[in-house]
């Protein structure tokens, strides 16, 4: 496969939002032209796109460095699958251990925040302050409930319209009644 080739398949999978296929392209490409910078570029901006979890879960066809305890989850890692499923606490919790092991990164303190305010609220929600809604109104003519507003919707700058007339049945009749109405509307009160 020839280096444009494995460009172009880069870019396709971008379009398609297949992210780590096109970084496999790119890494493939790099290899064979590793002074291109333009590529390299962009191969960044694509790696920005990525959310942490898919980074993890990113499978190497060659580890960069053989590790002994490659079989160990970091806390990092641990952190980003209790995300992914939804267990925001185990989550911060891991990233808290992984914040402490390693002070000065902001990406890892960035993501701690944003785990401990999807984490469990420490205080039930206040229910006695909510603002009450009256019971739904029912309609005069069908009997239909019309949803209730509260009051602080009822005090904006919401005005009742006034009944309209009914519409006459002839349509030169109808014309002048809705151009009328559209007259009156305009007339400065």
């Amino acid at each position: 496969m020839t280096i444009s080739d494995l460009e172009q398949r880069a870019e396709r999978a971008v379009r398609r939002g297949e992210l780590l296929v096109a970084l496999e392209h790119f890494d493939a490409y790099l290899a064979q032209e590793p002074d291109d910078e333009r590529v390299r570029t962009r191969m960044e901006s694509v790696r920005a796109l990525l959310q942490p979890s898919e980074l993890v879960s990113r499978r190497r066809a060659e580890p960069e460095e053989p590790e002994a305890t490659s079989s160990i989850l970091s806390e990092t890692e641990l952190g980003e699958m209790h995300a992914s499923a939804g267990r925001f606490d185990d989550a911060a919790k891991s990233y808290a251990m992984a914040v402490r092991a390693n002070p000065k990164n902001e990406l890892l303190r960035e993501r701690f925040e944003e785990l401990r305010a999807l984490a469990t609220p420490v205080a039930p929600a206040n229910l006695a302050a909510a603002e009450k809604l009256e019971a739904p109104a029912v309609t005069p003519s069908g009997g239909v409930p019309v949803a209730g507003r509260s009051a602080r919707a009822s005090e904006a700058s919401f005005s009742p319209l006034p009944p309209l007339r009914e519409l006459p049945k002839d349509a030169v009749a109808m014309l002048r009644e809705l151009l009328e109405r559209i007259r009156a509307a305009r007339r400065p009160a």
